[in-house]
């Protein structure tokens, strides 16, 4: 019988697989060639997305776990500010854009998916993502399936990363330029501007 780290793994495989499939151009053109334009398209993938996350997250919530540590005092009060911080990196992203668009409310603008450097993204080329990043490995109580669950998480992260920035090298051949400029995750010293 696998064990829940194995299972936690294999269907973060199997839901990276699916998340990424449904996000590829590939799918949206044949899908649009069908009549579901691209907003209809982006909210049911954000539907669907928060649905397989919801189901993802219940289940492994499910597996037998065990403890792997939790700390108190002050560096528990240090980490909590680390995930505080995640929280923080996490809003300031949404901020720097329509989350309408971004969920599939509101039409995208032009029909592609739009190219955003203000705002937080003057810093970072994947705020959301280095967000939930400081959030996961930043708690002050880990399990087991909570680490192997963070730890998968955080590689899709990067990996998805690579995935979205060869999209977005499609539909803006500026953001090459914008990719050598700005780091993906850990922004360099803050520049004024």
């Amino acid at each position: 019988m696998m064990n829940s780290g194995l299972w936690i793994w294999c269907s973060g495989l199997l839901f990276a697989l699916v998340h990424s499939a449904l996000a590829t151009t590939v799918l949206k053109q044949r899908l649009s060639r069908l009549g579901v334009d691209r907003q209809r398209y982006r909210l049911g993938y954000s539907l669907l997305a928060l649905m397989l996350t919801m189901v993802w997250l219940v289940w492994v919530h499910q597996l037998p776990d065990t403890p792997l540590y939790h700390w108190h005092g002050w560096p528990a009060w240090l980490l909590m500010a680390i995930q505080l911080s995640g929280i923080l990196v996490l809003w300031q992203s949404f901020r720097a854009f329509d989350a309408g668009v971004f969920i599939g409310l509101k039409p995208m603008p032009e029909n592609v998916e739009p190219f955003h450097e203000h705002g937080i993204y003057r810093y970072m080329r994947h705020p959301m993502y280095s967000g939930v990043m400081l959030i996961l490995l930043a708690s002050p109580l880990q399990t087991v399936n909570s680490m192997h669950l963070t730890l998968v998480v955080c590689l899709y992260f990067v990996i998805g990363s690579k995935l979205e920035e060869q999209r977005m090298l499609q539909d803006h051949p500026d953001y090459a330029d914008y990719m050598r400029r700005v780091p993906a995750f850990i922004p360099r010293m803050l520049r004024i501007s």
